[in-house]
């Protein structure tokens, strides 16, 4: 009878523990130990390609309990089984709106990549940590109200552009709720999601993130290498006297990289370069170089920042050949910051990436070519992607949702050479329309 007893309290136990793996998302009974950044590699094809998929502001806001994001769920896991690649890239605002809504919708889209043992990266939108829990399990949206971070410390070339007479620059702290996305998401088994050492020393400058994958051939040589940076929230000035809180901030737009992350990427980016192996970076808010070629600077807008013209031709003329029958849709401006960051002025000086692709615009889809070398004298060309919006929930979607794929030829130099872009599409009916 004892061990009857016995035998059923194992069972009993051993179940509990399976369900309460499951329920967590970790198919792995070890988690990953520690949060700094990990030398995370993977292994390339035998012909040295790699497919990376690039999955786009999904903005889940459940686990499919509302329509738009049962259908986006559904896409994933319909473009998933499709293509079949070697990692997924999530950049940015996969989702958006207060726990547990978001944290359900974000443990709904990481079990999708775990039942598939595909390997999966994660870099953080505006949206991903607008929200957190207060301490009484409230929501708290921080996006404009949280604890603010003076931009002289950490992006000062912004404040050469930017006229801060009227009172004093901040950024919006989506770190904390992005630091609750993290959380829910260590351990995964296929994740790759890391942070490195320097921001966990200084979060503020470098938010959530930001961390390298490498690509190894058979031999276990380093052929590639694929960087993800946090491009954090937006930024705002609060006017000297300002007495009536957040409503009576101005917004002056994102705030994309901070110059700790430059600094990062460059004594990252240095080594590989050295080495002649190439790299490509993956993130969410494109950077200046994007509004330089693809339109031409109009007007201050209500927010005092420049407005840029919807200038279509102009970025049809960078197109490289070789992608001239990818569908090309430029169906609104490019809301990256207004001053450069000096990033690629680093990538002309160590030429190693040759890929930036992001997301945040949900109707832009193309890709264009930036040369270094004319603007800054040295470097090689770069390809400048968006990947396609792959959520039907995303903010004043116009555009039909799918995923781009880029096919990496490691052994290959030339920008053009190295990467087969491509993109899926969904096979079903969804609403035409995103959130509105």
């Amino acid at each position: 009878m004892r061990k009857g007893i016995l035998i059923a309290v194992v069972l009993a136990v051993t179940v509990t523990v399976v369900l309460t793996a499951l329920l967590a998302g970790c198919y792995d009974s070890t988690k990953k130990e520690g949060s700094l950044e990990k030398r995370a590699s993977l292994t390339v094809r035998d012909d040295g390609a790699f497919v990376i998929m690039q999955l786009t502001d999904l903005h889940l806001t459940t686990n499919g309990t509302y329509n738009k994001d049962k259908q986006t769920l559904k896409w994933v896991e319909e473009a998933l089984d499709t293509v079949r690649p070697d990692l997924v890239e999530v950049t940015g605002d996969a989702t958006a709106g207060s726990p547990p809504g978001r944290d359900k919708a974000i443990l709904a889209l990481a079990n999708i990549f775990e039942e598939r043992r595909i390997y999966w990266a994660y870099t953080f939108g505006n949206h991903d940590g607008e929200h957190i829990k207060g301490e009484d399990g409230e929501d708290v949206w921080i996006g404009k109200e949280g604890k603010r971070n003076v931009l002289s410390e950490y992006a000062p070339s912004c404040l050469e552009t930017l006229d801060t007479s009227a009172g004093e620059a901040f950024f919006s702290e989506n770190t904390r709720g992005n630091e609750e996305v993290y959380d829910l998401l260590t351990g995964y088994e296929y994740s790759l999601l890391a942070r490195s050492e320097e921001e966990l020393e200084d979060p503020d400058a470098m938010g959530v993130g930001n961390y390298v994958i490498e690509l190894e051939d058979k031999s276990g040589e380093v052929v590639f290498a694929v960087f993800h940076m946090d491009t954090h929230g937006k930024f705002y000035i609060d006017p000297a006297g300002n007495a009536s809180g957040a409503d009576g901030y101005s917004d002056q737009g994102y705030v994309g990289l901070t110059q700790k992350q430059i600094e990062w990427y460059e004594s990252k980016v240095k080594g590989y370069s050295e080495k002649g192996i190439k790299s490509a970076i993956f993130m969410h808010v494109p950077n200046y170089a994007y509004r330089e070629l693809a339109e031409t600077p109009g007007e201050l807008n209500e927010y005092g920042v420049p407005s840029f013209d919807d200038d279509q031709e102009k970025a049809k003329g960078l197109v490289p050949q070789k992608y001239a029958d990818l569908e090309f849709i430029k169906g609104e401006g490019v809301y990256a910051p207004k001053w450069d960051d000096g990033l690629m002025e680093v990538v002309s000086r160590y030429p190693s990436t040759t890929l930036i692709s992001v997301g945040h615009e949900h109707n832009n889809s193309f890709v264009i070519s930036y040369d270094t070398a004319a603007k800054y004298g040295s470097g090689e060309e770069v390809l400048l992607s968006y990947g396609r919006t792959s959520g039907v929930n995303a903010w004043s979607r116009d555009i039909p949702i799918g995923a781009t794929v880029f096919t990496v030829h490691t052994d290959k130099t030339s920008a053009t050479d190295i990467y087969d872009i491509t993109q899926v599409f969904p096979t079903f009916k969804y609403a035409e329309k995103g959130n509105r």
